[in-house]
Formats: C-alpha cells, sequence, structure tokens
C-alpha cells in the first residue's frame, strides 16, 4: 500500500473519527477553563464546537463520527453520547447500552481508572466490574425513565453483582420496588444491605500515618431506611407522573 493509501485507509479514518469523538465528549466533561485548554490543543474540535452550539448537536456530531457500530470502541462511545443525550433519545440510548453490554468491554474505558478501597486499589479486573456496573446503571436508570420497573431492576441487580461493596445499587433496587408499590421488598434489600460485611465502616491509615473511618455505605443505607420507613408509616402509594399534553 502507498503511504496515500496507508494515510486515507478506512481503518486510520475510522481510528481518527473516533479519537475526534472520545475528544469531544472528554471535553463535555470540562469547566469552561479547563475546556478552553482541551480546544487549544485541537483545531478539529475547536472548529467542531464553533459549529456545534448546543449540548444535543455536540453528542449528534460524535455519533456521525463512530459509524455503525462494530467495534466494542465504537459501540461504547456511541452508548456514552445517548446516554447524555435528550430524553427523546432513550429507546436510542437503550439499543446503544444493550449492544455494547453483549459484547466484549472497550479496555480503554476502564485500564486507566483507580478506584480504592480504604487505601487498597481496585485491581484491573474489579475496575472492569466497576465500569461494567456503571454501563448497567446508565441501561436501569433508561429503562426506569419510560416505567419499564422489571428491566430496570434486572439491570440494577446486575450492578449489585459487580459491585456488591457500593450502596448506590442497593438503594436503586430499593428505589424499583418502591415504584412498583413493593415496599416491603423495598425495605427487605435495604435491610439486607445491612448484613453485608460493607455495613461495617471501614477503618484504614493513610500515609502519614493517621486513622480514617469511612462509613459512607452506612449512612446511605440507613438514610433510605428512615426515609422508607416513613413512607410505610404514611402508607405511601406511588403513582407516576401523566405526561403534560402539548
Amino acid at each position: 500500500m502507498s503511504l496515500l493509501g496507508f494515510l486515507f485507509s478506512p481503518e486510520k479514518k475510522l481510528n481518527a473519527n473516533l479519537d475526534l469523538a472520545e475528544a469531544l465528549l472528554a471535553a463535555q466533561n470540562l469547566s469552561a477553563d479547563e475546556n478552553s485548554t482541551v480546544v487549544k490543543k485541537s483545531k478539529k474540535v475547536e472548529k467542531i464546537l464553533e459549529t456545534c452550539t448546543t449540548r444535543q448537536a455536540i453528542l449528534d456530531k460524535v455519533i456521525e463520527l463512530c459509524g455503525d457500530p462494530a467495534t466494542p470502541r465504537q459501540k461504547y462511545i456511541r452508548a456514552v453520547a445517548y446516554t447524555r443525550a435528550k430524553a427523546d433519545y432513550r429507546e436510542d440510548a437503550i439499543k446503544a447500552l444493550e449492544l455494547y453490554l453483549a459484547d466484549a468491554p472497550y479496555e480503554n474505558s476502564y485500564k486507566n481508572e483507580h478506584h480504592f478501597w480504604g487505601r487498597k486499589p481496585f485491581s484491573r479486573e474489579e475496575e472492569k466490574k466497576i465500569h461494567l456496573a456503571d454501563m448497567y446503571y446508565h441501561l436501569g436508570k433508561e429503562y426506569e425513565g419510560k416505567h419499564s420497573f422489571n428491566q430496570a431492576l434486572t439491570c440494577f441487580n446486575k450492578e449489585l453483582e459487580l459491585i456488591p461493596f457500593y450502596p448506590g445499587p442497593y438503594c436503586r433496587i430499593s428505589s424499583i420496588h418502591i415504584k412498583k408499590n413493593q415496599l416491603t421488598s423495598a425495605m427487605n434489600t435495604l435491610l439486607g444491605a445491612k448484613k453485608t460485611s460493607y455495613y461495617k465502616p471501614l477503618k484504614y491509615k493513610t500515609p502519614a500515618g493517621d486513622q480514617e473511618t469511612d462509613d459512607t455505605f452506612k449512612k446511605v443505607i440507613d438514610n433510605h431506611i428512615l426515609d422508607l420507613e416513613k413512607k410505610i408509616e404514611t402508607g405511601y402509594v406511588y403513582a407516576a407522573k401523566k405526561k403534560r399534553r402539548e
């Protein structure tokens, strides 16, 4: 292959488009000052941000740059873009997330992440699970947004399987049960969280040798239990809000 042919090969063009798509997603997450610094590093990003004046227009451009989703990278970028899109794109977001989760994950989406349990860093495999749990969280929220509570519950249960050490999944599962007017099941989920080893405050030493205690898990679960107890006492019944007519 000639040098010119190599530079403009479909694979090179696709990778360049995906690099640009990821840069646009990254720019959306930055503050105004940080954004200006990043934009100066890429004229292409700067030009697109000048042309696409709304958040949704930028996301539409990201989706366009991804092309037909064939690789884990393409599927991941499209899924992220759709999760940030307007509610009108909910069905597209669900399809994109399900497509991504049906395949091997995009390694670059988690390989440089650094989460800790106290002072202990998570392994690469644990980071992978955290990443997948985050994608199931987004899928669950999309289903919850369309009142497909059984599907949302399936997603949040999968999230819990992957990251049982975080309180969020327990609370989301409980919340879905509440929306299904299953308050006993909602409470049992939270009480189940209290029985885990993660409910006990985590004690560890800082690099300076100081003793630290992290009781976030306990506080979050306890607060949700108190809130649910009040709902039960007042005979709470969930009723979905009716959409306004245009």
